[in-house]
């Protein structure tokens, strides 16, 4: 069996920041300019004129020229800079939400291609409480609650997440640089670095399939590039309501991961407004949220508006996060008019 390699040199580029270096600078927000939403508006128009299905729209179809320039900015610090960015200032309350998830979609459409997010095959995801109480169930995703989501990797190389309605409280974003973790890990604790990149247990979570459990690696390294998958959550499932056993070192290994990834010089945290859109690698970035409570108004109930895509510009990675980020096997139906909660 070959060795699994690990990388034993720190990242120093865009993708390992801290949380002061963040702070410290807006050149990861872009602010719409009046003629940039003009554009939307205009795209929006002739998309409605073309009188497809939104998850069929394309580029072509959703014109942007006067906003493609700031979107290559986001693609660029997204794919190969810092790993995230914020597009802000969307003016959501002026349109209806069905013409708010077109504009989702057709930005989405020139930053990558959308991949399915869950088993009903919804390509746009509706993030907000469903109700469902208890978020360490095992088929229930975090993001159907309201509860705190630990930082994690979506399966798509790049989450986006328009806020369409804020809650009453909480919801906060939360990001951390996975390179930055691993320079600390590398610094101070390098004897956890082989278990994490020989992988942590996971127990399938979705509403239909046959349940099962395997690894995946932490941390991989392909052709020099190091990144970075974990789903924390799906992780603490797996060791909780399987057979799975797990040695000392790797017990130790992701206990100190999740204390590296909390540390406070490392997580920033933003709160999103009505018409941001955040845009995260899921091979760079952990993201993640703080729990939240909805307010009474139908308008103080937290909803974003996700869409998972994938670089037009492959990323190298191994064949294992190809396979995890290239969207969930649709396998049930639902009766809708257009894409369901997801």
């Amino acid at each position: 069996m070959t060795a699994t390699q690990i990388l034993d040199r720190p990242i120093t580029d865009a993708s390992a920041w801290t949380r002061v270096e963040i702070a410290a600078r807006d050149d990861w927000i872009h602010v719409l300019t009046g003629a940039e939403v003009d554009d939307l508006d205009a795209a929006l128009r002739a998309a409605r004129r073309g009188d497809k299905p939104v998850t069929d729209i394309t580029r072509a179809d959703f014109p942007l020229p006067v906003l493609g320039a700031a979107l290559a900015k986001v693609e660029s610090g997204v794919r190969v800079g810092r790993g995230f960015f914020l597009l802000r200032g969307l003016p959501v309350t002026r349109y209806s939400d069905d013409d708010i998830l077109l504009m989702k979609w057709g930005i989405g459409a020139h930053l990558g291609r959308a991949i399915s997010q869950n088993v009903y095959g919804d390509m746009l995801g509706h993030v907000y409480d469903y109700g469902r109480a208890d978020p360490t169930a095992t088929r229930v995703r975090g993001y159907q609650t309201s509860a705190a989501l630990s930082l994690h990797v979506d399966r798509a190389d790049m989450t986006s997440l328009l806020c369409l309605r804020k809650g009453g409280s909480g919801g906060i974003s939360r990001v951390v640089s996975s390179m930055s973790v691993h320079n600390a890990l590398l610094a101070k604790y390098p004897e956890y670095l082989p278990p994490l990149y020989e992988g942590m247990p996971y127990i399938y979570i979705e509403e239909a399939g046959d349940m099962r459990t395997w690894k995946g690696p932490v941390f991989g390294l392909t052709d020099g590039v190091l990144s970075c998958s974990i789903r924390r959550d799906t992780v603490q499932k797996a060791i909780d309501r399987s057979d799975v056993t797990m040695t000392a070192l790797e017990t130790a290994a992701l206990r100190c991961f999740d204390e590296v990834v909390e540390d406070p010089a490392l997580v920033f945290e933003m709160e999103l407004e009505p018409g941001d859109i955040q845009f995260v690698n899921n091979y760079t970035v952990l993201h993640g949220r703080t729990a939240f409570t909805d307010g009474a108004a139908s308008d103080r109930k937290r909803h974003l508006v996700r869409l998972w895509l994938n670089f037009f510009t492959p990323r190298p990675a191994s064949a294992y996060i190809r396979d995890q980020y290239k969207g969930i096997e649709k396998k049930l139906s639902r009766d809708r008019d257009h894409q369901g909660a997801g």
